[in-house]
């Protein structure tokens, strides 16, 4: 796949302190500084979640990972291999550090704080390896992705039937849902990728073309993402990363935001963080932005129980994971939950074909096949922080 930037202007990103915090701003970020205390954590947080199993289920379903057990540092000391480790540790972030008064190209701004690289917590288990293995670039290259057409579709026709739901809201009918295959580990976020690239080929977006006629493989958007970097667009990434081609490394919001933005497909990104001084929590406030961005594509379909859009799907990064989200809806119980498509879920296609036999007789089938989509807001409450990217239109 050959990339032909529509343009090479690398302030139309803004870097990732610069994460728009106000709902009602889903525009195009501006390229001002930032004020103080208006970036978020979840910049530092990657995606990426595997199972243990091969058993398919909703990221909702995966168990919490076993807490750690606290050495106290004297006994740490003690421990085989502990100052081989604390040596390397030392020479790693010693490499890694900015330079004094180093500045970030991707904003312009000089004198801006050292930035080391980030390990496993942000970027998974093999943060610090070179390159993947052969049988998973094989595997990869084989295999490519799981992808179903036609859920939207399907869903609209079970959120019809769904006695407990009040309205929804959905995005373009022609969502792509890709998901990984087995074995392939932390590739959430180029899942994402793929189903925002899938919605501007589908829908012949200007500069579709720069893509070819199929979705960029993993390979090619860790291509982009260099690319990118290489232009100036949220360049810290790579500095975060120690760069990410050929690896397993997790990327998030930032990545895709900067590759995007490189080929002209205008984005902005939004956070959500749950704090002291505001009254709605992270959830509450995401699930009201999202229930604004559709309300906007649905003006002329309100009053329907199901209110189908043309708008893009959103790509969402919560704390080491990431969806996209196709939709929401509000249950009669007051409840809100978001519509998603989860890369964890592998079985859209056996849904599609199942939802045709769904009848209103029928709640608890219905309710099982809508299950694997929804993320109830009990759910998300769960999480402090969030973040989304929408695809935008271009200004006139």
């Amino acid at each position: 796949m050959t990339l032909q930037p529509l343009h090479d202007n690398p302030d139309l990103v803004v870097d990732k302190a610069m994460a728009i915090v106000e709902r009602h701003e889903i525009s195009r970020a501006s390229n001002d500084a930032p004020e103080s205390g208006v970036s978020s954590s979840i910049e530092r947080q990657r995606t990426g979640s595997t199972s243990r199993s091969g058993r398919l289920f909703p990221a909702s379903l995966i168990p919490g990972q076993a807490k750690r057990g606290v050495f106290r540092p004297a006994l740490k000391r003690l421990l085989p291999g502990h100052a081989l480790r604390t040596k390397k540790a030392s020479a790693v972030r010693g490499k890694t550090e900015r330079p004094p008064g180093s500045s970030d190209s991707s904003n312009g701004h000089q004198g801006t704080p050292k930035s080391s690289r980030l390990g496993t917590l942000q970027l998974g288990k093999y943060a610090h390896e070179d390159e993947m293995p052969v049988w998973l670039i094989k595997l990869l290259e084989k295999k490519g992705a799981v992808r179903a057409s036609g859920v939207i579709p399907a869903l609209k026709h079970l959120l019809e039937l769904s006695a407990p739901t009040e309205y929804a809201y959905l995005c373009h009918p022609d969502a792509l849902h890709v998901a990984k295959v087995r074995r392939e580990g932390g590739f959430c976020g180029y899942r994402n990728i793929q189903v925002l690239a899938a919605h501007i080929i589908g829908t012949q977006t200007e500069g579709w073309k720069q893509f070819g006629d199929d979705i960029p493989s993993i390979f090619e958007i860790q291509n982009l993402i260099e690319t990118a970097w290489d232009r100036g667009y949220n360049v810290r990434g790579r500095i975060e990363t120690g760069g990410i081609k050929g690896t397993r490394k997790y990327i998030g919001t930032p990545e895709a935001q900067a590759l995007f933005s490189s080929m002209g497909f205008p984005c902005s990104v939004q956070a959500f963080r749950t704090s002291n001084e505001q009254s709605a929590n992270a959830a509450g406030r995401l699930l009201q932005a999202i229930e604004d961005y559709f309300q906007q594509g649905a003006a002329d379909c309100l009053t329907h129980k199901v209110r189908s859009t043309q708008l893009p799907p959103i790509y969402l990064q919560r704390p080491s994971h990431s969806v996209t989200i196709v939709g929401m809806e509000k249950l009669k119980d007051g409840h809100v939950q978001l519509l998603v498509f989860d890369p964890e879920f592998q079985s859209s296609e056996a849904v599609t074909s199942l939802a045709t036999k769904a009848t209103r007789r029928r709640q608890a089938k219905i309710n099982r096949l809508l299950e694997p989509y929804r993320r109830s807001d009990t759910h998300l409450e769960r999480f402090k922080e969030f973040e989304v990217l929408y695809l935008t239109k271009k200004e006139a």
